[in-house]
């Protein structure tokens, strides 16, 4: 499976930033109306979608399907919408607006966020070299580890290469043994095996690997396991009640089922990517809960860290922070981050709209869906679209 890049993923959902910032008054229309929003989600997961070219079919004798489900939440000043459509799993039970959903790459905000709140007290410093957290056989592997600093992991300019993009081998391996259980030492050394992107501070080159070590030292500076620091930094405080690191965790309500292609992931053991760069199940409300929390000030003891974590990175095409995306087109700046398994979570501190939520299927190198889904809600909410089925 050739797993979807971050660039594609930022150029497909550009065109939501292609409309006007909304006024004060603007951001009312038509989203006090949730019929707009459910007419949405309903026509984007009744769309045909057409079959990958061969070339492009991760699966040998799996197809395309229709989106099994949606879930869709969106906030502005004036309203809420929280709904979904379609199936919790092919063949099965409804969705549920309330039902949670695997957050991949999101969970990067999350990790992010972990380690600033650790920053902030004095357990831990941006720009501390890694080898002040790591173990020192596992440093041993790392190339110009010595120069190499957390912020670096955490902006994607340490120059690690990324197990799952870069390795060919990888996703392979994965279907080959779908029950494997992967630690997080194993997933830092399928990274740490192949030749660097660039030396640290040199470029910019999008690395889950840099995710796990990050998650290895958040863990050294509290003296607890991840799962336990994400709960104590962000998860308790805001009653995010509905979120957890899967596996680590035991579930909390229904966990909806991920599709590549017409193939389960819901079936698969997921320690894949469930370690500082994955692994985080959530629900659309809480998504929004956390992401509206971080702008709103509830998230960190000071204005200057949020500061820290929003500037762009050095040779960031797109702005990316520290665990976080910026998408920005005129007038309008939307930030968060999206997921390989269809998830998003994106917020306009301007408008103070947010769009959560998730499309559980996993299009190879294709986010049409997503991009529909969330350039029609911004336009809606922003009352640059009218109250009637947007698409």
């Amino acid at each position: 499976m050739r797993p979807v890049k971050l660039a594609v993923i930022t150029a497909a959902v550009l065109a939501v930033l292609a409309v006007p910032a909304p006024s004060a008054a603007g951001a009312d229309t038509g989203a006090n109306d949730p019929s707009p929003y459910q007419c949405l989600i309903d026509e984007v997961a009744a769309a045909p979608r057409p079959d990958l070219p061969e070339d492009q079919t991760p699966i040998p004798g799996h197809v395309r399907t229709p989106i099994p489900g949606i879930v869709l939440d969106v906030r502005t000043p004036g309203t809420r919408f929280t709904g979904a459509t379609g199936r919790f799993a092919l063949g099965g039970g409804r969705l549920r607006p309330g039902d949670a959903f695997r957050t991949a790459s999101v969970t990067k905000t999350f990790t992010a966020v972990a380690a600033l709140r650790l920053v902030e007290q004095g357990r831990l410093r941006l720009d501390d070299p890694i080898g002040r957290h790591l173990d020192p056989a596992l440093m041993k592997k790392i190339r110009y580890g010595s120069r190499i600093t957390l912020r670096q992991l955490l902006e994607h300019t340490s120059g690690i290469a990324d197990y799952v993009t870069d390795d060919p081998s990888w996703m392979s391996e994965v279907f080959a043994g779908p029950h494997r259980i992967w630690t997080p030492r194993e997933l830092a050394e399928r990274g740490l095996r192949l030749p660097p992107a660039f030396q640290p501070g040199k470029g910019h080159h999008y690395s889950d690997t840099g995710y796990v070590l990050a998650g290895l030292i958040i863990e050294e500076a509290a003296g607890k396991r991840l799962h336990q620091v994400y709960r104590e930094q962000i998860l308790q405080p805001l009653g995010l009640r509905a979120t957890y690191l899967e596996l680590w965790e035991p579930h909390r309500g229904r966990l909806s089922h991920p599709y590549v292609l017409d193939l389960d992931f819901r079936r698969w053991n997921p320690t894949y990517d469930t370690f500082g760069g994955g692994g985080l199940v959530s629900t659309g409300a809480d998504l929004a809960r956390f992401i509206r929390s971080l702008f709103e000030g509830r998230v960190f003891e000071h204005a200057a860290t949020l500061e820290a974590m929003l500037r762009a990175a050095p040779h960031s095409e797109g702005g990316y922070g520290l665990g976080i995306m910026r998408l920005q087109e005129g007038e309008t700046t939307l930030w968060g981050h999206l997921g390989a398994h269809g998830s998003f979570m994106l917020y306009d501190p301007a408008a103070k709209i947010s769009i959560t939520g998730t499309v559980n299927q996993m299009f190879t190198g294709d986010k049409q869906a997503e991009s529909e889904i969330i350039s029609a809600a911004y336009r809606i909410a922003a009352g640059a679209k009218a109250p009637s089925c947007p698409v």
